[in-house]
C-alpha cells in the first residue's frame, strides 16, 4: 500500500515505543532495526509486512513473534495479535510480561475467563510478577469485587514498591470501600513514585473532599488540572470542591470544562470500540485524530492521521490535516507537500487548494498562489472563500507587477 511516498515517510519521526526483547536476535540486526523504526513511526502495516516476511524465513523466532504480536495490537488487529502472542508463548512460555500483555488484549476483547487463566499461569511461573497482580486486580475491580481487587493491588505494590499505577489502583479500590485512611496512604504511595501524575493528585484530592477538607482538596485538585488540563475527572472534582467552598462561578467553569472533556472522551471510546470491529476503516482513525486535534494532542492526532493514510493511501482529508499539523510546527515545506498529496488523492478536495495557496502566499510566491486558488475555483466556482482569496492574491500580484 502506498503510504504517501518519501515525503510522508520523512515526517514519521521516532515516537519512542519500547520493546520487550528476547534474549536471542533471530533476524539480521538491520532488519530488526528497520522493523522497530517502522513501529516507532506508527507505520504498523509496513512493520507487520516486514515481520511476516522475516518469520517466513525464521518461523520459530520468539522475538519476532512478540514483535508481530505488539505490531498487530498497536494496529488495532486484536484477534490476530492474540494468535501471535500465543505462538510466541509456545516458543517462550516463561515470558511473563508477554503473557500479561496477552491478558490485557483478551480483556479488551471481553474474554475475561481466558485473560484470568493467562494471568494465573504467569503468576504460577513468577509469583512476584507485579504487572500480573495488577491486571488481575483490574479484573476483580471490573466485577465489583473491590476487596479482592485491593488484595491483588497490594500484592503488586509489595512486589514492586515503585509501581505507581498499582498504588493508584489500590487507592481507587479502597475508596469504593470507603476506607479513606488506607486510600490516602495508597494515593500518597503513588505520588511518591511520580509527583507529576495528575491522576495521583486527583485521587488524594478526592480523599480530602470526601472528608470535607476542602482547602486540602483544592491544593491537590488544582495541582492535578495544572499537571494535566485534559484530565476530565480532576475538573469534575475541582468543580464540586469549588461549589462546596462557596465559589460558584469557578465551580461552574470547571464543571463546564469537565462536560466538554467528557464528551470528547466518550467519542474517542466509541471510535475505539468501532475500530475493534473495523480495524481497516481509515475514516475511524481520521475521526479520532480530529478529536485529538480538538484537544490539542498533536502527537496523538499525527499518529492517527498516519494510521488513516496507511489504510487508505487516497484519503485526502488525512493528508490535508496532517499537513496542517506540520504547518503549526513551522514546517511549511513539509506541509505543502502533504497538501499536494491530498490533491493527488482527490483533485476536488477544495480545502487543500486553499491551504496550498495560503502557503504560497506565505512564501511570497503570489503567482503560484493565484494559480492554485483559480485551480480550486474550477472545481468549486461558487466557493466564496476561494473567490476572495483569489481576488486578494490577484490584486497583490498586480501591485507587484506595477512596482516593477
Amino acid at each position: 500500500m502506498n503510504a504517501g511516498g518519501p515525503l510522508l515517510a520523512a515526517l514519521l519521526t521516532v515516537a519512542g515505543l519500547g520493546w520487550c526483547h528476547t534474549s536471542e536476535p533471530p533476524a539480521p540486526s538491520a532488519q530488526v532495526t528497520r522493523i522497530e523504526q517502522l513501529m516507532s513511526a506508527n507505520r504498523y502495516p509496513e512493520a507487520i509486512a516486514e515481520l511476516r516476511q522475516a518469520l517466513a524465513e525464521i518461523p520459530e523466532s520468539a522475538g519476532l513473534r512478540l514483535r508481530l504480536a505488539r505490531a498487530l495490537a498497536a494496529d488495532e488487529q486484536l484477534s490476530p495479535a492474540v494468535d501471535a502472542f500465543r505462538h510466541a508463548l509456545r516458543l517462550s512460555p516463561g515470558d511473563g510480561e508477554a503473557r500479561v500483555d496477552l491478558a490485557v488484549l483478551l480483556t479488551r476483547l471481553d474474554r475475561l475467563p481466558t485473560a484470568e487463566a493467562e494471568l494465573k499461569t504467569a503468576l504460577d511461573n513468577d509469583p512476584e510478577l507485579a504487572s500480573a497482580h495488577r491486571i488481575l486486580g483490574k479484573l476483580r475491580f471490573r466485577e465489583g469485587k473491590y476487596d479482592e481487587a485491593a488484595g491483588a493491588y497490594r500484592r503488586a505494590t509489595e512486589a514492586d514498591t515503585t509501581f505507581g499505577e498499582a498504588w493508584f489502583d489500590l487507592g481507587q479500590a479502597l475508596m469504593k470501600q470507603n476506607e479513606l485512611d488506607a486510600a490516602e496512604r495508597a494515593f500518597r504511595g503513588a505520588i511518591a513514585t511520580d509527583s507529576t501524575d495528575a491522576r495521583f493528585r486527583d485521587g488524594l484530592g478526592f480523599v480530602h473532599y470526601k472528608r470535607r477538607q476542602f482547602d486540602a482538596a483544592l491544593v491537590e485538585l488544582e495541582s492535578a488540572v495544572r499537571l494535566d488540563p485534559l484530565y476530565a475527572r480532576a475538573h469534575f472534582n475541582l468543580g464540586n470542591t469549588y461549589l462546596r467552598s462557596g465559589r460558584r462561578q469557578e465551580g461552574g467553569e470547571q464543571l463546564e470544562i469537565f462536560r466538554r472533556l467528557d464528551d470528547q472522551e466518550r467519542r474517542l471510546y466509541s471510535l475505539e470500540t468501532s475500530i475493534l470491529q473495523s480495524p481497516g476503516e481509515a475514516g475511524l482513525f481520521h475521526n479520532m485524530a480530529l478529536i485529538h486535534s480538538e484537544r490539542g494532542e498533536r502527537e496523538k492526532a499525527r499518529r492517527r492521521y498516519i494510521q488513516a493514510v496507511l489504510r487508505d493511501s487516497n484519503f485526502a482529508p488525512a493528508y490535508h490535516n496532517l499537513g496542517n499539523l506540520q504547518l503549526r510546527q513551522g514546517r511549511l515545506r513539509e506541509a505543502m507537500g502533504l497538501f499536494r498529496r491530498a490533491l493527488r488523492a482527490d483533485s476536488t478536495y477544495v480545502i487543500a487548494y486553499r491551504s496550498l495557496g495560503n502557503s504560497y502566499m506565505r512564501l511570497k510566491q503570489v503567482s503560484a498562489a493565484v494559480e492554485t486558488f483559480e485551480h480550486g475555483l474550477r472545481h468549486a466556482p461558487g466557493n466564496e472563500d476561494l473567490q476572495n482569496r483569489a481576488r486578494i492574491a490577484r490584486e497583490i500580484l498586480a501591485d507587484l507587477e506595477r512596482a516593477r
